[in-house]
């Protein structure tokens, strides 16, 4: 009897011990531990929501520590006020390693810019990973608009209140745009709103309203703009077997590092009917000729300063750009150089 009574008692104290150990293990702040590839003696910033913080750099290495009520969008940078490396903060141990980056500006210096190279003890790293490993494994299968819906909203139900949620669906929802109405309706239904960023709400609920007009398979919008010699161009006579419709403008940084990709992809299927036509929403006309000079973007190249095609198409946000075929119809929205690569040679190998 006695000893039952001792075995009792010590299951007890363990399990009283263990639950101890589990309630210390919670994390109720965050630590944010950075290591810098180069050499830098200045402050780096941390914003999130109201909030700016700085850290000075010291033998490569800075900290910051604070605590938040649930997971939140922040960015770090070299300068205050001016988000460069984004991530999100919760209430843990995280660990990055960071880089220096030096990109030239239009008159030919260099600024620097601050890049994550890598997340460590982070949650919201962890389902971010999961997401790209899922997409870039089954991104070229036919049934993956099904499997991405499904992916979604297991994701979306898991994480209502995660602002990874919002931002994902949003950028599937306007970059990605190959849900039905019903399908997006469905999955912003399993959102916490409360809790997601207002831009990404933005962007869903005009996908969910311009989403109907020009779908994938559906007739692209007829229309006339000016080219550099201001001829009224006529979208409808630009169109080959495969034609890409890529809006830009002069002072869209991602669209500038996708116009060489371009140049090169228009060089190594030029044999292949396949063609480009660049609409820029640029306001300033010089600009936009000079950009097109220097990025040597030498075809159709039409410009929509007052931004009436632009809107009517429904895009909120550029690079963004249309493959459309020689009789007008959509066949993909916002493909890469790898799917148009694919989608012309897959044609001319039949």
């Amino acid at each position: 009897m006695k000893k039952s009574l001792t075995l009792i008692l010590l299951l007890i104290i363990t399990s009283c011990q263990e639950n101890s150990k589990k309630e210390s293990d919670k994390v109720e702040a965050y630590t944010i531990s950075g290591n810098l590839d180069d050499k830098y003696n200045g402050y780096i910033y941390l914003m999130y929501g109201d909030v700016i913080d700085s850290s000075r750099v010291k033998d490569r290495t800075f900290k910051f520590q604070g605590k938040v009520d649930d997971t939140v969008s922040a960015s770090l940078s070299l300068k205050r006020g001016k988000g460069e490396a984004d991530f999100y903060i919760e209430n843990s141990k995280i660990i990055l390693q960071t880089a220096i980056k030096k990109i030239p500006d239009s008159s030919g210096n260099s600024d620097q810019y601050l890049q994550i190279k890598d997340i460590q003890g982070s949650y919201s790293e962890r389902i971010r990973e999961d997401y790209s490993l899922f997409y870039q494994t089954n991104k070229n299968k036919d049934s993956f608009p099904n499997l991405l819906y499904k992916k979604l909203s297991v994701l979306i139900e898991g994480n209502r209140s995660h602002p990874f949620s919002g931002g994902i669906l949003a950028g599937n929802a306007v970059m990605n745009p190959i849900f039905s109405q019903k399908q997006l309706i469905d999955l912003y239904s399993k959102l916490d709103t409360t809790r997601m960023e207002k831009s990404d709400l933005s962007l869903i609920k005009r996908a969910i309203v311009n989403l109907s007009p020009f779908g994938v398979g559906k007739p692209f919008l007829d229309f006339k703009l000016p080219d550099q010699e201001n001829n009224q161009v006529d979208i409808n006579s630009t169109y080959t077997a495969y034609t890409l419709v890529d809006f830009w403008a002069s002072w869209c940084v991602p669209c500038r590092k996708t116009n060489p990709k371009l140049v090169r992809l228009k060089k190594e299927l030029k044999n292949n009917d396949f063609e480009i036509v660049s609409i820029s929403i640029d306001e300033n006309k010089e600009r936009w000729l000079k950009a097109i000079e220097k990025d040597s973007l030498y075809w159709t190249n039409l410009i929509d300063q007052n931004l009436n095609i632009y809107k009517e198409l429904g895009i909120v946000a550029i690079p963004y750009s249309f493959l459309i075929d020689q009789n007008g119809r959509i066949i993909k929205i916002n493909p890469n150089t790898s799917d148009i690569r694919r989608i012309v040679k897959e044609k001319a190998s039949r």
